[in-house]
């Protein structure tokens, strides 16, 4: 059956994906790997090597604690953890990583967007689908959302539709505010742009809306 289960984190909190992946680690009496991935183009973009290696330092020390809940999550069901962290494009890195370690399967979280891209699979994981030689479990994300009901959860939602649209957040430069029943997060990317996440209070369903940059 199962002897290795892969398990990538990018350090959101994705409680559905972890409990998947736990689950069948408790029924196969596998190990779980908990495997982060630094992504180069967040080290690329920082134009001196002190900021790459503030950048690589911050991303380490993420991937720890990323990990680590992993870890401890499972110690609560008795379930073995080995944690890993790499540098690399995410999709390719997973890949590799899975293949390298004779993974059985990969287990992965996949995200509902609105507009013309009806419902895809978020970025990362629609890359691993495509590429990799393991079978590939995921968890659909979007049916786990819950109502946003304040800032810090509006503004972590909006980071993660950023992420998933490869956009890293480098700053919030300003409180989230809400209109009915959308909260809007104005947020500045790490690439130079400027965006307002329209998110669905009661769904979590958003959408972006670039304001700025190139």
């Amino acid at each position: 059956m199962y002897d290795r289960i892969l398990l990538p984190t990018d350090g959101s909190d994705q409680p559905a994906v972890v409990s998947q992946a736990l689950n069948l680690a408790e029924l196969a009496d596998a190990t779980v790997h908990a495997l982060y991935v630094v992504d180069e183009k967040a080290l690329n973009y920082q134009p001196s090597e002190s900021g790459r290696e503030e950048t690589r330092s911050a991303r380490h020390e993420e991937g720890e604690a990323a990990t680590e809940s992993i870890v401890e999550a499972a110690a609560e069901r008795g379930v073995e953890v080995v944690t890993a962290i790499e540098e690399g494009s995410p999709a390719e890195t997973i890949v590799a990583y899975a293949e390298d370690e004779a993974a059985d399967v990969v287990v992965m979280g996949t995200h509902g967007r609105s507009g013309v891209d009806r419902y895809v699979l978020g970025s990362v994981t629609e890359q691993v689908i495509r590429k990799s030689e393991v079978p590939v479990l995921t968890v659909n994300l979007a049916r786990q959302r819950r109502a946003v009901r304040d800032d810090d959860t509006a503004v972590e939602r909006a980071r993660e539709v950023l992420r998933d649209d490869g956009h890293d957040v480098a700053e919030v430069p300003e409180d989230p505010y809400r209109e009915s029943n959308t909260w809007i997060v104005r947020a500045l990317t790490d690439d130079g742009g400027t965006f307002n996440v329209h998110i669905d209070a009661a769904t979590g369903e958003a959408r972006i809306a670039r304001i700025g940059g190139d």
